[in-house]
């Protein structure tokens, strides 16, 4: 729970200082650069490695990253070394993102489909949960066959249940309570 934490405070750290300088997509691009820098898993264990200087590490991350990411975001991740906390850089980049969504009047929905959804009906389901919600939305999408048919989104608290299964369920509890 403490990394969660964290992660957030260190999001609304950056995505303050972004806005201040009007660097949001910057900050987007640079945190997203170091996330995928440490999916190296040698790189991750030797920022987090307690028995390192910080010295040591921030020379490291110097010659690693470069001229990459802006000198804010080098400071940023050697910070996190200096703490041995480097590991949540992908839930800081997590919360950044709904940060700037936010900002920008923008929703994330996860759907979720018995079979994948093609072009057409991704952009049904993206209108008809805008109209729901009032804001654009951006779908990820998933598939579970055992949904049977039909899909389940989720934007924000809001779970909308469309799926043959629920249907089904709706029935059987109907004829039970006739019964």
């Amino acid at each position: 729970m403490p990394r969660a934490a964290s992660s957030r405070r260190f999001a609304q750290a950056v995505f303050q200082l972004a806005l201040e300088n009007d660097e949001v997509d910057r900050w987007l691009d640079d945190l997203t650069l170091l996330a995928d820098a440490l999916e190296n898993q040698e790189f991750l264990e030797f920022l987090d490695a307690p028995q390192l200087s910080v010295n040591q590490k921030t020379g490291v991350i110097k010659s690693a990253l470069g001229d990459s990411v802006s000198q804010l975001a080098i400071n940023l991740i050697s910070l996190l070394a200096s703490r041995n906390l480097a590991l949540i850089t992908p839930a800081i980049v997590e919360q950044y993102q709904k940060l700037l969504d936010e900002h920008r009047g923008i929703e994330r929905a996860e759907v979720v489909s018995a079979i994948p959804l093609d072009d057409s009906q991704r952009q049904q389901v993206s209108d008809l949960l805008q109209r729901i919600v009032g804001k654009e939305v951006r779908l990820n999408t998933r598939v579970e066959p055992q949904i049977l048919g039909g899909f389940i989104a989720r934007v924000g608290d809001r779970v909308i249940d469309g799926s043959t299964r629920m249907k089904l369920n709706e029935m059987r509890r109907g004829i039970v309570q006739r019964l």
